[in-house]
């Protein structure tokens, strides 16, 4: 019997490629004489809203805003489309590359500027660190559970760049340390601005917050789910993610997660909401023991509103941003969280304030713009300097 379905996300698809408008041509209608191309994401360039569902969305179009601003015409295609025809020659290109996919090398002008835009730690460590921490866990509970953060790879051509952007700080980039890297300008990630103030009175040394994403044993959730039912009985887990969705990793740790009374799954939590804004009143710390990150955006959302944060080396913070683990060891964690714990309630307070001026000042807007700007202008005279 022949069917007559049709994919029309595959029929969509096709007629996007045929008529080549999967390329966001000239955002800005300029007319300059130079072209830049950014290999990113699309999806804010054609919302009238931008979309608060991760600090990249502000962030992609401030790059092309920047661009712009340097007097270059701006294309902008998706990261992970293979398919999409370019017809135009470049004097930039920037953006989540050199990776597997390579559609732009025979669309650039001989003196063309590379940037390697890099939001995470070196995909071959990041992937390596994931299986690495899968295979801990098989030894510890005989599961072996599905890998979820694995990608793509750096290759060599980043070598011949012309700069590094990296969302990060120094100890993130030496995931980096197999390439002769070309010059890297550290690039400020961004909290938020909320519009609610946080009711300090309310936070409890004993509660803390686990805010992530995809990737739960990247993440470290895992380790905290035994930490607080083995060691830490006395204190409080409040776990917000789409944890739901890795159906493995809620089988093998179903009782942790829906049957243990200080441990509580919310779930996927909108920022917006008034239950965002009580689970960060409440909890005096968020907690995420991740394997590899570029500067952990999760952790500065909930920063924003004061929540502490206690977070591995590998998230990208700085020592006078964060409280750093020593490791990621269970009994490293136990001991941290245990000593934080017992932190009186106005040293909550005082921390808690501290940390939100730590997102004004370090993580604002403000601050990935003239990071992003600064880092273009030094690139820009590199550039000049080397002909």
């Amino acid at each position: 019997m022949v069917s007559n379905y049709i994919n029309f996300e595959q029929v969509y698809q096709k007629l996007k490629r045929k008529l080549n408008i999967n390329i966001i041509s000239n955002y800005f209608h300029t007319k300059f004489d130079k072209n830049a191309l950014l290999i990113y994401i699309t999806a804010p360039f054609y919302s009238k809203k931008i979309s608060e569902s991760h600090q990249n969305q502000w962030q992609a179009v401030q790059i092309a805003i920047l661009l712009k601003k340097y007097k270059y015409n701006v294309d902008v295609i998706e990261y992970t489309d293979s398919k999409v025809r370019l017809k135009k020659t470049y004097d930039m290109v920037i953006g989540l590359i050199p990776r597997d996919i390579d559609i732009y090398t025979g669309h650039l002008r001989g003196d063309c500027i590379k940037i390697a835009y890099l939001t995470s730690s070196n995909l071959r460590y990041t992937n390596e660190q994931e299986l690495s921490r899968i295979l801990d866990l098989e030894k510890r509970k005989g599961v072996k559970l599905k890998p979820r953060r694995q990608s793509g790879y750096i290759s060599k051509a980043i070598e011949s760049f012309d700069a590094a952007f990296f969302i990060g700080n120094e100890f993130g980039f030496k995931s980096y340390s197999e390439f002769n890297m070309p010059p890297v300008f550290y690039i400020k990630n961004t909290g938020y601005n909320f519009d609610f103030k946080p009711d300090y009175n309310k936070k409890n040394p004993k509660a803390f917050l686990f805010f992530g994403s995809v990737g739960q044993v990247h993440k470290g959730l895992d380790l905290l789910l035994e930490v607080f039912t083995e060691s830490a009985k006395d204190l409080e887990l409040y776990i917000c993610g789409n944890v739901v969705s890795e159906e493995d990793f809620c089988n093998l740790y179903h009782k942790e997660l829906y049957e243990t009374s200080n441990i509580k799954t919310v779930g996927f939590v909108d920022i917006r909401s008034r239950v965002f804004q009580n689970l960060t009143d409440y909890c005096a710390y968020t907690i995420l023991p991740s394997c590899a990150e570029g500067c952990a955006g999760s952790i500065l959302t909930v920063m924003s509103v004061g929540v502490i944060p206690i977070v591995s080396k590998m998230c990208g913070f700085d020592a006078d941003e964060a409280i750093l683990l020593d490791d990621c060891s269970k009994d490293c964690i136990s001991r941290t969280i245990r000593s934080y714990s017992n932190k009186d309630i106005e040293w909550i307070k005082d921390k808690s304030k501290y940390v939100i001026e730590v997102v004004k000042s370090h993580h604002s807007r403000k601050a990935f713009i003239s990071s992003f700007d600064n880092a273009l202008n030094q690139t820009l005279k590199l550039k000049e300097k080397s002909k």
